[in-house]
């Protein structure tokens, strides 16, 4: 098998999830307030161990996916970030997540920016896109510090209206 790719940036290290990363996305799910999809709150230990299956199993049907984030020289996963293509959804989308600790510390900027130019420059996508419901005030400011602009909104098949921002090559310089 090929392996992953990895990212490096000025403080960060990004790799595809393993099978021993699920504590990883345990502790996530339950310090964070994240909503995803139509779901907001805490989740079972089979829903999560679904996510981080489903994590790993994306890398290996589309050649792309979420990233974990380390801190250069630290095997503490502070959050992932990658790209992901839901079947049913418009389009390949820019994603995040960080533990509530790190949160506004420019980690998720920082892997924003390598990811983006990995899109681009190693994929060649003609566009990089992200999709934000209305209440999720710190992603809007993230897309928007990132050099994205709102180019639609739309309501996706799990029934939540979101904006989609597209975020320009010159981002990732």
């Amino acid at each position: 098998m090929t392996a992953l790719p990895e990212l490096t940036t000025e403080r960060l290290t990004l790799r595809a999830p393993t099978p021993d990363d699920l504590p990883a996305y345990r502790a996530f799910y339950a310090a964070s307030d994240a909503t995803v999809g139509a779901y907001r709150g805490q989740r079972s230990a089979d829903e999560v161990a679904a996510i981080h299956a489903a994590d790993m199993a994306h890398w290996k049907a589309k050649g792309f996916g979420v990233w974990l984030l380390r801190r250069i020289g630290d095997e503490t996963v502070l959050g992932g970030a990658g790209l992901v293509r839901d079947d049913d959804w418009p389009s390949h989308e820019l994603t995040w997540w960080l533990m509530p600790a790190v949160r506004g510390k420019g980690f998720a900027s920082e892997a924003s920016r390598a990811i983006i130019a990995y899109a681009y420059d190693t994929l060649g996508w003609d566009q990089v896109r992200t999709f934000m419901r209305d209440h999720n005030t710190p992603a809007h400011r993230l897309a928007q510090r990132l050099g994205g602009t709102r180019i639609d909104r739309q309501v996706f098949p799990d029934g939540v209206t979101r904006d989609i921002y597209a975020f320009p090559r010159e981002t990732a310089l």
